[in-house]
C-alpha cells in the first residue's frame, strides 16, 4: 500500500518533468521535425460567430438607395431618409411639392416603389428619368423618381 501511494506521488511530478522537457531549446532537427508529426491532430472548429458573420447584415432594399435630397424645379424637393423607428422600408419623407406647401410624410417600400399618403391620396415614388417629371428643367436627367407622371418629378 505505501508503494502504491509513493507511485501515485511521484506520477503528477514525472508527468510536470516529461511536459517541461519539451520546452528545451534542441539542436537537433530529426527530433523537432519527429515531434511535430508526432503532435496529435487538432480539429478546427469554427467560432460560432465568424460562421454567420455577413449573413446577420441586413440586406438594403432598392429603395435605400433613394436616400437623399432630390430637387426639382423652382425650388420644390424631396427629401427621403431612413424613419426614424429604424424599421426597414420605412421612411420619413419631407416634400416641397408645390411653391406653398412643405409636409412631412411617413413612407413604406413596397417592392421598387415607396407608397405614401399626402392629402388624403395614396402615391407612389419611383424611379424615372427626367422627361417623366413634366418639367423641361429636367428633361435631359437620368437619375429621378416621379411621384405624379407628367406634373411631378425631381433629380439628383
Amino acid at each position: 500500500m505505501k508503494r502504491r501511494n509513493r507511485a501515485c506521488a511521484l506520477f503528477p511530478a514525472m508527468l510536470l518533468f516529461h511536459s517541461l522537457s519539451g520546452c528545451a531549446k534542441s539542436d537537433d532537427k530529426a527530433a523537432v521535425d519527429n515531434a511535430v508529426s508526432a503532435a496529435p491532430g487538432v480539429e478546427a472548429i469554427d467560432e460560432p460567430d465568424a460562421v454567420t458573420v455577413g449573413t446577420n447584415e441586413v440586406t438594403g432594399l432598392p429603395t435605400d438607395d433613394w436616400i437623399g435630397r432630390w430637387n426639382g424645379p423652382e425650388g420644390l424637393f424631396l427629401d427621403i431618409q431612413l424613419s426614424p423607428d429604424g424599421k426597414p422600408g420605412h421612411y420619413a419623407i419631407t416634400n416641397k411639392d408645390n411653391l406653398d406647401r412643405q409636409g412631412d410624410y411617413g413612407g413604406v417600400a413596397e417592392g421598387t416603389d415607396i407608397r405614401f399618403v399626402r392629402d388624403g391620396r395614396d402615391l407612389t415614388i419611383r424611379p424615372g428619368i427626367g422627361s417623366e417629371t413634366g418639367f423641361k428643367y429636367l428633361a435631359g436627367r437620368k437619375d429621378c423618381l416621379i411621384v405624379v407622371p407628367g406634373r411631378e418629378g425631381y433629380c439628383r
